[in-house]
C-alpha cells in the first residue's frame, strides 16, 4: 500500500522482493537470510577464518583481520543460490584501521583517545541520519504549521525526535546529539516567530528553557547513557 500526494492510499502489486520501509521486510529478510546464518554457522566461518558476521534483516558486516575477498566470494555465492545478489554500490572491502564505514545509520571507524592516546572504535550518527531528522524537524515547523496548535506540533516533533534519539544515542553521539538540540531550539523559535507574528530573533521571548518547562518540549540528552553510567561508578 502506498499513499499517493492526495493523501488516499493505492494498491501497488509485486511479486518480487519487499517495498522499501515496509514494516514486515525485516522479519522476512531475517527468515529467508537464516540460511546464510546458519551456513555461516555450520561451515565454522568464524573458527576457520576469524570471520565474525553482524547481520540486521538485509544489513550485513563482516569483520575479520583477513580473507576478506575470499569471504567476499563466499557470501556472494550463498546469495546467489538463493536468487539474491549484492549491492555492488553499497557493498565494499574496507581497511577500518584506516578508513570509517557506515551501518545501520551509524558511522564506525577507528580514533585515537585525545587524553588517553589509544586507539578506540568511534561510532557516532552518520551524517546522512542527522540530515534525515534535522528535515523531518524543519517538515513539522513550516510555516503551514502555524495554524495548528502549538501543543499539537510539539506533541509531534517530541514523537520524532524522541524516537531517534532513543536510536542513537549510543556510542560517541555528544556532537550529534548537541547539534540536534541547537536545530530542534533553532525551529521551534522560527515556528514561534511566524505564529505570533514576532519579528525579532525571539531569544529574549523564547529561550530555551521556556520550551521545555513550559510548552514541554523533548530535551535532548547530549551524553550517551554509558558515560553517565561511568561517572555514577566513579569512571571505573
Amino acid at each position: 500500500m502506498e499513499e499517493r500526494e492526495d493523501g488516499k492510499k493505492e494498491y501497488k502489486g509485486n511479486d518480487k522482493g519487499t517495498p522499501q520501509g515496509g514494516v514486515i521486510s525485516p522479519l522476512l529478510a531475517n527468515i529467508y537470510l537464516n540460511v546464510l546464518d546458519s551456513l555461516w554457522t555450520v561451515k565454522k566461518i568464524q573458527e576457520k577464518l576469524g570471520a565474525r558476521l553482524v547481520r540486521y534483516a538485509d544489513d550485513c558486516v563482516v569483520l575479520c583481520r583477513g580473507n576478506a575477498d575470499r569471504i567476499l566470494k563466499w557470501v556472494k555465492t550463498v546469495l546467489d543460490d538463493l536468487g539474491l545478489t549484492l549491492n555492488e554500490e553499497k557493498t565494499r572491502v574496507v581497511d577500518a584501521r584506516q578508513e570509517s564505514f557506515k551501518f545501520l545509520g551509524f558511522t564506525i571507524g577507528m580514533k585515537r583517545g585525545l587524553r588517553t592516546g589509544r586507539s578506540y572504535a568511534h561510532i557516532e550518527p552518520s551524517k546522512k541520519a542527522l540530515e534525515h531528522i534535522r528535515s523531518e524537524i524543519k517538515e513539522l515547523t513550516t510555516e503551514r504549521y502555524s495554524a495548528v496548535p502549538t501543543e499539537d506540533v510539539i506533541r509531534k516533533v517530541n514523537e520524532v525526535v524522541r524516537g531517534w534519539v532513543g536510536y542513537f544515542r549510543y556510542g560517541n553521539c555528544t556532537k550529534a546529539m548537541s547539534s540536534l538540540r541547537y536545530y530542534l531550539g533553532y525551529r521551534m523559535r522560527i515556528y514561534l516567530r511566524r505564529k505570533h507574528h514576532y519579528h525579532s530573533l525571539g531569544y529574549k521571548a523564547y529561550p530555551d528553557r521556556y520550551f521545555y518547562e513550559t510548552l514541554g518540549l523533548y530535551e535532548v540528552p547530549t551524553k550517551a547513557p554509558w558515560t553517565q553510567s561511568a561517572k555514577a561508578s566513579g569512571g571505573r
